[in-house]
C-alpha cells in the first residue's frame, strides 16, 4: 500500500512540475500580460496597392484589366475573371465580411440584387434579361438602371442610359465626344466619368458640370461623407494607381490629388 502511495506521489510531483513549467513558458510568451487580454480588433481598411488588394484581414491579388474593382456603398464587388468558380465575390464594407458571390462578371450589387453582364452577353437583373449589354451599369432603384451602352455610331463613343427593368423602356441620360468610363448615382448627383482617347484627357462630370482630371476614372465612390474617382494602373498613367477628392460647389467641380501609388476605398 506504501509503494503504491509512493507511486501516486510521484506521478502527481511529475505533474506539478510540468504544470509550473508550461506556465512559466506561456508567461515568458507574453499570454498573461494585459495586452494580450486585450480584444483583437481586425484591420478596418480596404486599400489597394495593384495588384494587392488589403479587404480588413483578408488579402486578394487583383492584376489589371478584364480584373476590376467596383463599389455601391456599402458594398465592394471584386471581378476576377480567372477564378472559375467564383468569378465575383461581394463584401460588405459595413460587416466586414463577404456577403455574396456570382460566376458571372458583375457590374454593380446592391440589396441582394445582381446586375450582371450574362456570360459575357446582355445584362440581367433580378435573373431578367434586359436586352441590352452594358459596359458599366448602376443600380438606381428596383425601377431605374443607369447603363453605359456602346453608341450606334462611333461619335460619341457610348452613352449613358436609364432602363425600367419591369417594362424594359430606356432613356438617354447623356452623351459626350469622349468615352464614358464609370458611373455613380449618390444622394441626387451623378457622376460620369470621361476619356478623349485622341487627346489622351480625362474628365469628370457632375450634374452636367464638367471638369479635366489628371487621369483616366475607373470608378467613382463614397467614403466618410465624401466623393472620390479612383485610377487604376494602365498604359495610360505609366503603371501608377491613383485616387482623389471631387466635390462640386457653387456649380464648379474642385478636384484635389489624395495620393499616388496607393488607393483608399474605406
Amino acid at each position: 500500500m506504501k509503494a503504491k502511495n509512493k507511486k501516486h506521489l510521484i506521478i502527481v510531483g511529475i505533474a506539478i512540475f510540468f504544470g509550473i513549467l508550461l506556465l512559466y513558458y506561456l508567461a515568458r510568451l507574453g499570454i498573461f500580460s494585459e495586452d494580450n487580454k486585450k480584444v483583437r480588433v481586425l484591420n478596418d481598411r480596404v486599400v489597394f496597392e495593384q495588384p494587392k488588394l488589403s479587404i480588413f484581414d483578408e488579402t486578394r491579388y487583383i492584376n489589371e484589366f478584364p480584373d476590376t474593382i467596383r463599389i455601391h456603398y456599402p458594398y465592394l464587388i471584386v471581378v476576377v475573371p480567372e477564378e472559375k468558380k467564383k468569378i465575383t465575390t461581394v463584401y460588405s464594407l459595413e460587416e466586414k465580411k463577404e456577403v455574396a458571390s456570382l460566376n458571372d462578371i458583375v457590374l454593380d450589387y446592391y440589396n441582394g440584387n445582381f446586375l450582371y453582364n450574362y456570360h459575357g452577353g446582355n445584362t440581367y437583373f433580378k435573373d431578367k434579361d434586359l436586352g441590352i449589354s452594358c459596359e458599366h451599369g448602376f443600380i438606381k432603384s428596383n425601377t431605374e438602371i443607369l447603363c453605359i451602352i456602346a453608341s450606334d455610331s462611333d461619335q460619341p463613343k457610348n452613352k449613358l442610359i436609364s432602363i425600367n427593368p419591369q417594362t424594359f423602356t430606356t432613356k438617354d441620360l447623356y452623351s459626350s465626344q469622349n468615352a464614358l468610363t464609370a458611373v455613380y448615382f449618390d444622394k441626387s448627383t451623378l457622376y460620369i466619368g470621361e476619356y478623349d482617347f485622341n487627346k489622351q484627357k480625362a474628365y469628370i462630370t457632375i450634374n452636367n458640370q464638367t471638369a479635366e482630371v489628371e487621369d483616366l476614372i475607373n470608378i467613382i465612390y463614397p467614403m466618410d461623407n465624401k466623393m472620390y474617382a479612383a485610377s487604376f494602373k494602365s498604359v495610360h498613367n505609366n503603371k501608377t494607381e491613383s485616387y482623389f477628392e471631387v466635390n462640386n460647389v457653387n456649380e464648379k467641380n474642385e478636384i484635389k490629388l489624395v495620393q499616388k501609388g496607393k488607393i483608399g476605398f474605406y
